[in-house]
């Protein structure tokens, strides 16, 4: 009850008016039945005694408005419920999409939280807006049986209790299917998820390049194919016990109307007002039908609610945050860390420092560790020993919105926000004030400025060819989100190769900026190209997770130890 009253709570607070509509006409829908067994049994009595039709007149005036209205005011009941179902459907999707976005970046590397999201997303449009329709409908129904059965205790008591009784089984087989839903959908839904995964890998345009090249795509289709022949035998077990309680639940509606139809008929004596009260007592059990049919049909969407109210009930806090305006110095003390289920640190007492003005490196080979360094810097990763140090106070004791205003980070995966180019550069900064001028400055400083120029619409240009715009090189993906750092002009900028897409020249030309502007700012660099280390201030070699060798580019080249063994083939 907890959750269906949740989603009346937020269908009224989505769609108030049509709510209320809906909740006043159904109410007048639901006195209709009873409304007709007695107008029906009025005009039988009537027509015994009428001689002339003015004499039945007003009765079948009475009987020509009920039926003749009712089809309409059915269908604006309808209406109503559809527009409330509509309303609720956006209103619980922007609400996901709000408690989504405030997902901290350490909780996505479960893949079961994205799963979880788009499961929640699936839910609302397949069943959950629409459940508040069928509550009403069960609602609706319910109070009919309610007013026929009534009307059916002033033909004969005993049917009028069979009638109610009836209203039983309906309830408990709708109760029943709740248990069955809920057991399927915690079945099925790892499949769901895995077949969403796998889909993916065939309509994302990079996946699904590789997988052409490979000649395999076709191979994980199958593996989608797999995953719905599963689900489909999931549901397929599901349907025995939902066929044996329809029986049953129509066995004992079928021997409760007969027993209500003979107590009527012998309570009336066999005389002609037994065909209203016959008349009364199906309409109870029809209407009974109907309260069981859309409950079981709204029962069904309850597991995944309960799933959605307590993703939404979780209440994390606003993920905005001002950029910070200076570090002075980060210090990264004696950091150790070990990935679960791995034998061995990823990094062992590692330490690192950088002062404002210094552009920082850090090299080495593949599985080093300096992703986990930079991880561990950034607080995506907890260090099992040591911490990092912001101007003398720890990270640990920053709350994330602050310790994240003071870092600017690009990674190998940049994202490729297929939005306009004024869109994809702003997202570089929570501010909602940022001018068009500061966004081409930033361009200017990624050396992207002229690509956009040259582009039809300029800012306003549609990045990425399937929403009908351009379509641009990895280098310019790589080019405009560096445009988003140095919007965002943070204190401490992280630049996993930050020019990994970029040819020579241009690369050249990044880095001379980052250096010229670097007394703005703590900047910390991992990169594989020998040039691109000869101006750092300090490099640190990581090697199996330690900090081998440090130095200035010359002085590491002298001691001829690991770093002049990696980069040998590059001077």
């Amino acid at each position: 009850m907890r959750t269906i009253a949740w989603i009346s709570r937020r269908a009224l607070a989505a769609a108030p008016v049509m709510v209320v509509c809906t909740t006043l006409v159904a109410l007048v829908l639901a006195a209709v039945p009873a409304l007709q067994v007695l107008l029906i049994a009025e005009l039988i009595a009537a027509l015994g005694d009428a001689e002339h039709l003015r004499d039945v007149a007003g009765l079948l005036l009475a009987m020509i408005l009920v039926v003749g209205l009712t089809p309409s005011a059915s269908s604006m009941c309808g209406i109503f419920q559809h527009r409330a179902a509509q309303r609720l459907q956006a209103d619980l999707n922007s609400a996901l999409v709000r408690e989504a976005s405030r997902i901290a970046p350490d909780e996505l590397v479960n893949s079961s939280v994205a799963s979880q999201v788009e499961r929640h997303s699936r839910a609302i449009g397949e069943g959950i807006a629409w459940s508040f329709k069928q509550f009403m409908e069960a609602l609706m129904a319910l109070l009919s049986s309610i007013g026929v059965i009534a009307t059916v205790f002033t033909f004969s008591p005993l049917a009028g209790v069979l009638t109610l009784i009836a209203l039983v089984p309906p309830l408990i087989y709708s109760r029943y299917l709740s248990r069955v839903w809920e057991s399927q959908w915690e079945a099925v839904s790892p499949h769901y998820d895995r077949e969403r995964y796998l889909r993916e890998l065939i309509v994302r345009q990079r996946s699904a390049t590789e997988l052409a090249g490979l000649g395999t795509s076709e191979r994980v289709g199958e593996m989608v194919a797999d995953r719905w022949r599963t689900v489909d035998s999931i549901l397929a077990r599901a349907m025995r016990p939902q066929i044996t309680g329809n029986v049953l639940s129509g066995l004992v509606a079928a021997l409760l109307l007969g027993g209500a139809v003979i107590s009527v008929v012998v309570g009336a004596q066999f005389e002609s007002p037994a065909v209203a009260g016959i008349y009364g007592v199906m309409a109870a059990m029809t209407a009974s039908a109907g309260a069981g049919l859309n409950a079981g049909l709204a029962i069904e969407t309850l597991p995944l609610a309960r799933g959605l109210h307590q993703f939404l009930a979780v209440g994390r806090p606003s993920r905005r945050h001002s950029v910070a305006s200076a570090v002075q110095e980060m210090r990264g003390e004696h950091l150790s860390h070990r990935y679960s289920g791995r034998g061995e640190n990823a990094i062992t007492d590692v330490s690192i420092e950088a002062r404002l003005g210094e552009v920082v490196a850090l090299v080495g080979v593949n599985g080093a560790g300096k992703t986990t360094t930079v991880n561990a810097l950034l607080g995506l990763v907890t260090p099992q020993e040591g911490q990092v140090l912001l101007d003398g106070v720890g990270c640990a004791e920053l709350s994330e919105a602050a310790r994240l205003a003071r870092f600017g980070l690009l990674t190998q995966e940049f994202g490729r926000f297929e939005l306009t180019v004024r869109e994809a550069v702003r997202l570089g900064s929570p501010r909602e004030d940022v001018t068009d001028e500061e966004v081409w400055t930033a361009l200017r400083s990624a050396h992207a400025e002229a690509m956009v120029e040259a582009m039809p619409d300029g800012l306003d240009q549609q990045l990425g060819e399937q929403w009908g715009g351009v379509g641009i090189s990895g280098g310019q993906w790589q080019r405009l989100a560096l445009a988003r750092i140095y919007l965002r002009d943070a204190p401490v900028w992280v630049l996993d190769e930050p020019t990994s897409a970029i040819d020579a020249e241009a690369e050249q030309e990044i880095f001379h900026e980052l250096q010229r502007t670097k007394h703005t700012r703590i900047t910390v660099v991992v990169s594989h190209r020998a040039w691109t280390l000869k101006e750092m201030d300090r490099i640190y070699v990581i090697d199996e997770g330690r900090v081998a060798e440090q130095g200035t580019y010359e002085e590491l080249l002298a001691l001829d130890g690991r770093f002049a063994a990696i980069f040998a083939e590059q001077r």
